[in-house]
């Protein structure tokens, strides 16, 4: 018994090295295949419980591009959770897009996410699907887009974890902003999450973005840093 526990601390330690190279060599490796954009993205976000089933959210998310050069854009969440069971949540959001670059505008998003999470032991799975309405300046028309992701963690020593997943962005309807439906995004996440304390995670990583733009295809590389904080449920305070 004692070999098997030793094994699978040897083999666990294995998978922590290698997801710690694969954060740190593949942005570096991906950037040298092609010419295309790098940047960084850092989020912040709190989870405020209201009583057992039921979070608010908020997240600030903001981006520069261009090799870290331009400032894009902020990103303002909030949104509401709903526990439906053990493994099933729903959410209710909006987000606000405030782009400097490449142009100054503001996009808004209402938004509905149904997420499943289950606990294989290892790894845990993860999924959700995203069905989003999006609202640009100058525009009458309601751009509707499906996002679906799918990914899986795996717990590490030390209390750290490695996530993998994949996102995909498909636009349902044609409007003056969005020239064809189909997949119109992809997100692919390499990332490393530990606890900062009790309240407070840190997630780290690599995000591979595939975007279908006019005449050509996109492939950006991002740094992306978040901290995500968790208040006592305000039952328990109050």
């Amino acid at each position: 018994m004692r070999d098997f526990w030793t094994a699978t601390a040897s083999a666990r330690s294995c998978a922590f090295a290698i997801a710690c190279a694969f954060s740190v060599l593949l942005p570096a490796t991906a950037g040298a295949r092609d010419d295309n954009d790098a940047g960084i993205w850092i989020m912040n976000q709190i989870a405020v419980p209201l009583d057992e089933r039921v979070a608010a959210h908020v997240m600030v998310q903001n981006r520069w591009v261009d090799n870290v050069d331009t400032y894009q854009r902020t990103v303002v969440r909030p949104w509401l959770s709903f526990d439906w069971t053990e493994q099933v949540e729903l959410s209710l959001g909006y987000d606000a897009h405030f782009f400097e670059n490449p142009v100054d505008t503001t996009e808004n998003r209402a938004w509905q996410r149904i997420t499943f999470k289950h606990d294989f032991g290892v790894p845990t799975v993860f999924t959700h699907f995203w069905l989003e309405e999006r609202f640009f300046e100058r525009s009458d028309e309601v751009a509707w887009r499906g996002r679906f992701q799918l990914g899986g963690s795996v717990e590490l020593p030390m209390d750290f974890a490695f996530v993998l997943r994949n996102e995909w962005f498909v636009d349902l309807n044609k409007t003056p902003r969005i020239r064809r439906t189909g997949l119109g995004e992809n997100h692919f996440a390499l990332a490393i999450n530990h606890p900062l304390g009790r309240w407070l995670r840190i997630e780290t990583g690599y995000t591979l973005q595939y975007v279908d733009l006019p005449g050509t295809d996109a492939f950006n590389h991002f740094w992306v840093v978040g901290f995500s904080a968790t208040t006592p449920a305000l039952t328990d305070l109050f």
